[in-house]
């Protein structure tokens, strides 16, 4: 098995009757943010996975290594926990084309076996065998045609389900809030909680005044300053006056400084 930048390049085919020789990308999977999911020296990182792997084939093609714990696909590599939905309709987009896969292994002596394979191009590493077969795409389109049939009765269960669930979160969030506001901590202080994006205000004169004097200090904002010739030429003339204002003065400062200055060798 070949090297390249760090990973040991895997030659694979998909079967025995298969021509076509495919490269496999293998690493360990080290990352500074920690996965409990994926363990350090447990975890084999692998690039370049064709879109027709599934987690079947994955722990299948990598058992010989040893016992496959889990594998977990991604669009691009990634150190978060995998996102598991108990959903069978309300699922994230299937990932179309060559993909990662992380192959969690129960002990270290897989991961150890799995980067120690020596596989060349006339013998690669075979993702499946006649004990456990790829289907062809004709079959892998009626297995995805299949899925996505609907049960309407097993849909409104799940909707009916989730929005329970919900209600009950929900409503415990805002009797918990109002028991806050409620109470009173030993300082006599209440605790204010914002409900809504937009909860609105007092109808206030003092609120009023204020909303209106922002108004106003806005605009002054927006108001352009040094747009007309005679305004830009009143600037500098300003600026001149002070700059010059300002060397006087330092230059008084200076001379009583000189002249309150004496000569004393002893």
């Amino acid at each position: 098995m070949e090297e390249c930048v760090g990973f040991k390049v895997l030659p694979v085919k998909v079967n025995e009757n298969s021509k076509a020789i495919r490269q496999l990308f293998l690493k360990m999977h080290i990352t500074r943010e920690k996965c409990a999911q994926k363990p350090e020296y447990q975890t084999l990182f692998v690039v370049g996975v064709p879109e027709f792997c599934d987690q079947k084939i994955m722990k299948h093609a990598f058992r010989r290594c040893g016992k496959v714990k889990s594998v977990f696909f991604h669009n691009e590599p990634t150190p978060i926990e995998p996102e598991i939905l108990p959903s069978k309709y309300f699922i994230p987009k299937s990932i179309k084309g060559f993909k990662v896969a992380y192959v969690v292994f129960a002990h270290t002596s897989g991961l150890e076996n799995a980067l120690s394979m020596k596989c060349t191009e006339s013998e690669p590493f075979m993702l499946s065998t006649q004990s456990a077969p790829i289907t062809n795409i004709v079959n892998r389109w009626c297995e995805n045609y299949n899925e996505n049939i609907v049960d309407e009765k097993e849909l409104q269960l799940e909707i009916d389900t989730y929005m329970s669930k919900y209600d009950k979160t929900s409503a415990a969030q805002m009797q918990t809030e109002k028991e806050t506001v409620d109470n009173e901590d030993e300082d006599g202080w209440k605790t204010v909680t914002k409900k809504g994006r937009n909860p609105g205000f007092a109808r206030k004169e003092v609120i009023k005044n204020n909303i209106m004097k922002n108004e106003a200090k806005k605009k002054i904002k927006k108001t352009l300053k040094n747009f007309y010739r005679f305004q830009i030429k009143e600037t500098k003339i300003n600026q001149l006056m002070e700059l010059r204002n300002k060397f006087d003065n330092d230059k008084s400062k200076i001379e009583l400084l000189k002249q309150s200055r004496k000569f004393k060798p002893f």
